[in-house]
């Protein structure tokens, strides 16, 4: 009898444990849902299936609009979203800010292009600017190299000293205007001399050429544009805009080892935007979840092994710079910039 009620026993137990397991037991596939739902839901991806315009106010087939091209699906495949690059040229870039600056706020809208541009467009009051370069929501810094004041190979200067010797305006080929343009009425205030800005070229390779052949004195532009008629010596190097000498080129001085005082202060001015840049940016007051996730989008992407190579091949920089940090720069340098507001403004009369 014993044995029975024993064996009884046993048996209710078991199948009172196996009533509490089978309680406590979540059906198949509840665990992921439980991360989703409710407290523990995981973020749902803002950018997923989404189309995103991504404005370049540059012309297609150029350098800005070739990096904007290659970088594109990788935005894509870091964020989810499908990026439609949308060239919108005119007035040096003013025209394609001026549609961003008027979109929606809502993440959907981006553009990539020269900061120091925009920046520099918006302090000379140039006509048409209706954008506040400092309000824009900045995503991050693709690159950034010295920018070289060149003459060409047989040209009779051979320091940037002999430019205020010349006794006669410098001959300056220009596309427009944009960051070179601005740079070099700079410039030639800090060291002196007086510039003829010769407009209406198209593109780099154009005012290249003007130098090369002694239609123009001098341009500024990209190292790494320079860089080829330099090493043929149809080129020569006599200023490097950047925080410290080139290593490939110990005997080019800096813009700020060659000036002083006032005129230094105009030079560290314009070297520190153009540290900024090639940049991808938003509307003022972007969607805060929109924001992080495209930060975090190009930070991955300009991180991938696959871009870093096609860049490396095509002689595109990478050097980035995180959006906040970016941002905090912008707006650090916007009251510093004021003092070179004169100079711009009668860069711009006198193309006028």
């Amino acid at each position: 009898m014993l044995r029975k009620t024993l064996s009884w026993l046993l048996v209710t137990v078991m199948a009172l444990m196996l009533l509490v397991g089978c309680g406590q037991q979540k059906p198949s596939g509840s665990s992921n849902e439980g991360r989703e739902n409710g407290a523990g839901k995981a973020a749902e991806s803002f950018y997923k299936d989404k189309t995103v315009t991504l404005i370049v106010p540059n012309s297609p087939g150029k350098g800005m609009d070739n990096y904007a091209r290659m970088i594109a699906p990788y935005i894509e495949k870091y964020s989810g979203a499908r990026i439609t690059v949308k060239n919108i040229v005119g007035a040096g870039g003013i025209v394609g800010i001026n549609e961003l600056w008027k979109s929606k706020p809502d993440g959907l809208t981006i553009a990539f292009t020269s900061v120091p541009t925009i920046l520099l467009a918006q302090l000379s009051g140039a006509e048409g600017v209706i954008f506040d370069a400092t309000k824009l929501t900045y995503l991050a810094r693709v690159s950034t190299e010295p920018r070289v004041f060149c003459v060409g190979g047989k040209s009779e200067f051979n320091s940037i000293n002999d430019l205020a010797k010349a006794g006669r305006p410098i001959k300056y080929p220009s596309q427009g205007m944009d960051e070179d343009f601005f740079t070099a009425a700079v410039m030639a205030r800090a060291l002196g001399f007086k510039l003829n800005q010769i407009t209406g070229y198209e593109g780099n390779a154009d005012t290249a050429l003007a130098v090369v052949k002694g239609e123009g004195d001098g341009h500024i532009t990209a190292l790494s544009d320079a860089e080829p008629m330099i090493k043929a010596g149809d080129k020569k190097p006599l200023l490097m805009f950047a925080p410290q000498r080139v290593k490939e080129y110990p005997n080019v001085p800096t813009a700020l080892e060659v000036t002083s005082g006032e005129s230094q202060e105009f030079m560290k001015v314009v070297t520190t935007m153009i540290e900024m840049h090639r940049s991808f940016f938003g509307p003022p007051g972007m969607d805060a979840k929109a924001t992080a996730e495209m930060r975090a989008a190009l930070e991955k992407a300009l991180a991938d092994s696959e871009l870093l190579e096609k860049a490396k091949k095509a002689n595109m920089p990478v050097v980035f710079m995180a959006g906040n940090v970016l941002q905090q720069k912008i707006t650090e340098i916007a009251e510093s910039s004021k003092k070179i507001e004169p100079i711009l403004k009668e860069a711009i009369a006198a193309i006028k």
